[in-house]
Formats: structure tokens, C-alpha cells, sequence
């Protein structure tokens, strides 16, 4: 990913359709500006999926954490313990 572009809302009124292909084709971040304010993000779909997958795997990873840790001192058994 490159640095983000920045585009004001008249300029992406003016000219969407190749803004949103130059964001598709060169997976390009937009960020849409009113008055010097950042007021919006354009991204492809597919980035935006990795970005969305990429967070689903490091809550996976957190909650694993989370789960190692609260289980750590509980007491473990081995299999052939608990098998009559």
C-alpha cells in the first residue's frame, strides 16, 4: 500500500469514476477532505477484506492469550490419568 492520496469531496464529485477505478486498479487509500477535515476513507474491497481478516486473526490470537492465561494455573492431567 502507498501513501494515501488526498481528494476533497469537490474533486471526487468531479471526477468519480476514475478515482474509484485508480483505487480498485492500483489498490490506492483516498482520503476525502471537506474543508481541510478528513471526512472519509476509499479503499478497494479487497483491501478493506484483508484488513477486516487481519483483525479477526489477532482477536483470535488475544482471546487465545486471554485464555492461556486464565487456564495457567488451573491443574492438567494427563491422558492416561483420566482414561479407565
Amino acid at each position: 500500500m502507498q501513501f494515501p492520496i488526498l481528494k476533497s469531496i469537490t474533486d471526487i464529485r468531479k471526477s468519480a469514476a476514475s478515482i474509484f477505478d485508480e483505487v480498485r486498479g492500483k489498490d490506492e487509500v483516498v482520503f476525502v477532505t471537506k474543508n481541510n477535515d478528513k471526512l472519509s476513507v476509499i479503499i478497494s474491497p479487497e483491501y478493506f477484506e484483508s484488513l477486516i481478516e487481519e483483525n479477526e486473526t489477532l482477536w483470535e490470537e488475544l482471546e487465545m492469550t486471554r485464555s492461556k492465561k486464565a487456564t495457567r494455573s488451573e491443574k492438567s492431567y494427563k491422558l492416561g490419568d483420566v482414561i479407565i
